[in-house]
């Protein structure tokens, strides 16, 4: 099962009788139990449940479990197994009642007299048996040989996905959580329902996850510690000696290579630490590595005694040569929202930057100084991020290149972008940085090269080479991933950071079905990427915008800019604030209706947003900078005036043509153009030709058309531009290039506009598509119709030309997202809908 909702309903077929003996649980305790809980509710008040719990008395008394059940009995329960099955099999399922639920837990710790009786009573279905155990291995022999027959079902609860905890964490809160807070407290938890649960009330407590308006932040400082009144400390002391030993090293050195424990002797140790949760094994590009949570090794280290840490010196001194401990504790920060404390782990007191490159090696070194700017550049200090890189002695290297270009990728200096990659070896990949455990290899170097220069070229003009970088470099990591070998090439977290740059290409370039399904994906990953999740979240907030959807927009970007305000990323906040003033225009109607409450709104936001690039140095078009500046332009039309709004959209588009971004500039002058400057058609058709975008010919066709003033050429680029899904430039209250147009053509464009809002799940509910679909992804529409038709999960593959698993992935999303718990209740869903249509 690929989480504790799908185990829920595997476990209530059981219960309801489909001809199981019962189940065996494995997977983390307290999503176990929340499974078996959560199963239960829907089995009648009238049917009995026993729960048998193992412990050393039920371990060393024969049949002590059974004892304890049957000791209401006013005779005493027989000694021998034939008469216990007869006693327990009148008492626990009499005469035309359902079979009793029985529960064990720890049924290591049962006798196996027990255990055998228990089994013959689940095999011949005079109960239903429910075990729950951590691992496989803890199942007894009697029990593992009916999981084996099918009599017993076999059902381990895997963590839940990010979707998932999303829905789970704002149950908790009591209002919508950031998905950067989301993304943050999943990966802390692994997903487990008990720990995600219990971590979100902890930083509702200490005031890390704090509410700004209707919505719930994470706010900068360190996660909480666990408060489940679990003494650390005492935890430890009851672990055998190596075990603990083991713990320790983890918690205070970060990730181990697997190979270099094994070989100093924890072979068992690490197994057995696997086993409990107390760690976990990962593929790595450095090989297999024995890692514990953020969370875990923070209350491990509070748990370490002063007289145990000194006795640890002497090896923490051999095992870190006084830089590895801070690229970790940098990385950590980082993953937790809180880059200011990573940047200022370079300027520590006791271990200043002198004699860490003391004692660092070239790669070290090299390490350092990458760490030092991509902690920067998440505060947004380009500056500092660059002097870093400048200064560092290892400035010529191939991970320092391409880290000073994706710099420049973000100022939007393409010239600068090339000169840099330029300089990288093109006959062979950057050697591999594969030193103690670092967070990037010379293949994710390679691949975050090619991405960057796809930036620059999206940017520039050359948007069909861009493209082909980007499905160039999509192909290779679905190879890499097809063999199984992709976490050993590049690991999740890196891979999102170069999802961000394929979003920038694929926005720029205007290939916004594509971008979409792509920040969906990224928001449904399991990578751990909280950065990469917002921008995901906030390209969606553009794309919406350009869709002509802006509740959606707006609701987006608010949440966005309460975020994004506690953390880094100001080129991020920007773009979110500028969303957001230019979806306050409509607060009670069509663009251009708005009353006066809504232009203050909006004026007020748009000063927000301009004393925040004031405050700003460098006044970056890159990323979606441009989109920013754009957005802000055209909304000074409804702010200011209609010639104001025009001469900030040209100022716009000579700047950017002025840094050869070229992109930049045909939507500026585009924008210009459909706000009714005719007079800028030579020049949209010289912008237009230049550019390679999905709404180029259109534009092109717009500029012939008033060029050679043929308005069945208007209308065509206007009905293409509505299909390629820019429904926001066709609007007949937005754009004065549709007021001639006739009522059947403004039908046209309208059709055309809501076709082009089909793949957009934020948009309202068009024709023909049932108002349950709104909140899910074109592939989620098109499993749940096949579902609903009757489809297996084998069929819906094999039509969808996708794995069984990735079926069961999206089944999953579905069910989570319309908060159902099954095929049968979708389809009763889907038959209520067509009735009421039927009705109506």
């Amino acid at each position: 099962m690929d989480s504790p909702a799908e185990a829920n309903l595997a476990l209530e077929s059981i219960f309801a009788g489909d001809g199981a003996g019962g189940a065996i649980l494995t997977g983390e305790l307290g999503d176990r139990r929340e499974t078996i809980e959560a199963a239960l509710t829907t089995v009648p008040a009238d049917r009995a449940v026993f729960r048998l719990h193992g412990s050393a008395f039920a371990a060393a008394t024969p049949y002590g479990a059974l004892a304890i059940l049957l000791s209401g009995l006013h005779e005493a329960p027989p000694a021998h197994p034939h008469g216990m099955m007869r006693v327990l099999s009148d008492f626990l399922h009499p005469q035309g009642a359902d079979p009793a639920i029985v529960i064990v837990s720890q049924p290591d710790q049962i006798d196996s007299g027990t255990i055998t009786v228990l089994a013959q009573l689940a095999q011949m279905h005079h109960i239903t048996l429910v075990v729950h155990c951590e691992r496989s291995s803890d199942v007894p022999i009697d029990l593992a040989a009916l999981r084996r027959l099918g009599t017993l079902t076999g059902i381990t609860v895997r963590p839940l996905t990010p979707a998932a905890g999303q829905s789970l964490v704002e149950e908790v809160a009591g209002g919508p959580v950031s998905r950067f807070a989301v993304t943050v407290l999943w990966q802390h938890s692994a997903g487990s329902v008990q720990r995600l649960r219990q971590l979100t009330r902890d930083c509702m407590t200490s005031g890390k996850l704090r509410r700004s308006g209707a919505d719930w932040v994470l706010d900068s400082g360190p996660l909480p510690r666990s408060s489940t009144g679990e003494d650390p400390s005492a935890m430890l002391r009851g672990l055998p000696v190596r075990q603990r030993a083991l713990l320790e090293m983890l918690a205070i050195c970060g990730p181990m290579r697997v190979g270099d424990l094994i070989h100093t002797g924890y072979a068992a140790e690490l197994d057995e630490l696997e086993e409990s949760g107390a760690l976990e094994i990962l593929n790595e590009h450095s090989g297999r590595v024995a890692q514990m949570t953020a969370v875990q090794a923070a209350e491990t280290m509070a748990a370490i005694e002063p007289d145990r840490r000194r006795e640890l010196a002497a090896t923490l001194e051999m095992l870190d040569p006084g830089y590895l401990s801070v690229l970790r504790a940098a990385q950590d920060f980082v993953a937790i929202g809180n880059p200011t404390e990573a940047v200022a782990l370079f300027f520590d007191q006791d271990s200043g930057p002198a004699q860490r490159l003391q004692a660092a090696s070239v790669i070290g070194r090299q390490h350092l100084a990458w760490a030092e700017a991509r902690a920067r550049l998440m505060v947004g200090d380009l500056e500092g991020a660059e002097r870093v890189l400048e200064n560092s002695p290892e400035r010529g290297t191939a991970a320092l290149l391409v880290q000073a270009a994706a710099l420049a990728a973000v100022r939007g200096d393409v010239r600068r972008v090339m000169e840099l990659l330029d300089t990288l070896p093109e006959d062979r990949q950057p050697a591999s940085l594969d030193e103690g455990g670092a967070v990037f290899t010379g293949e994710s170097i390679r691949c975050r090269a090619r991405v960057i220069r796809a930036e620059a070229l999206a940017l520039a003009d050359d948007q069909a080479g861009a493209l082909g970088v980007v499905m160039e470099l999509d192909r290779e990591l679905a190879g890499f991933k097809n063999l199984g070998i992709i976490n050993d090439v590049i690991g999740p977290f890196e891979r999102a950071v170069l999802a961000e740059s394929m979003l920038t290409v694929l926005a720029a370039c205007g290939q916004l079905d594509r971008c979409r399904e792509l920040a969906e994906t990224v928001l449904a990953g399991r990578h751990g990427n909280p950065y990469a999740v917002q921008y995901a979240d906030l390209v969606l907030a553009v794309l919406e915008v350009m869709g002509g959807v802006q509740d959606r927009a707006a609701q987006r970007a608010a949440t966005a800019v309460a975020q994004l305000e506690r953390l880094g990323r100001p080129q991020d906040l920007e773009t979110a604030l500028a969303v957001q003033a230019f979806c306050s225009d409509v607060p009670d109607g069509p663009r251009g209706t708005q009353g006066p409450e809504g232009v203050a709104s909006a004026r007020v936001l748009e000063s927000h947003a301009q004393e925040f690039r004031r405050s700003r140095e460098s006044q970056a078009l890159g990323r979606l900078g441009w989109m920013a500046e754009l957005l802000l332009a055209r909304s000074t039309g409804q702010i200011h005036s209609p010639q104001a709004r025009t001469a900030r959209l040209v100022a716009l588009a000579d700047r950017a043509a002025a840094g050869g971004l070229y992109s930049v500039e045909f939507a500026a002058v585009s924008g210009a153009f459909h706000f009714g400057e005719t007079w800028l058609a030579p020049r949209l058709a010289e912008t237009a030709a230049r550019t390679q975008t999905v709404a180029s010919a259109p534009q092109l066709m717009l500029a012939r058309s008033v060029l050679e003033d043929d308005p069945e050429l208007l209308f065509q680029a206007l009905e293409m531009l509505a299909l390629a899904g820019y429904a926001g430039y066709v609007e007949p209250a937005s754009s004065p290039m549709v007021r001639d147009l006739s009522a059947a053509q403004l039908r046209r464009l309208t059709d055309a506009a809501g076709a082009s809002r089909r793949s957009n799940p934020a948009a309202e509910e068009p024709e023909g598509e049932p108002s349950w679909m709104v909140e899910l992804t074109r592939r989620e529409k098109e499993i749940s119709r096949l579902v609903v038709a009757g489809k297996t999960n084998a069929m819906i593959a094999r039509i969808s030309g996708i794995s069984i698993r990735t079926v069961e992935g999206h089944l999953y999303q579905i069910y989570a997202k319309l908060q159902l718990k099954g095929r049968a209740e979708l389809s009763r869903l889907a038959a209520a809908h067509t009735a009421q249509r039927h009705r109506v």
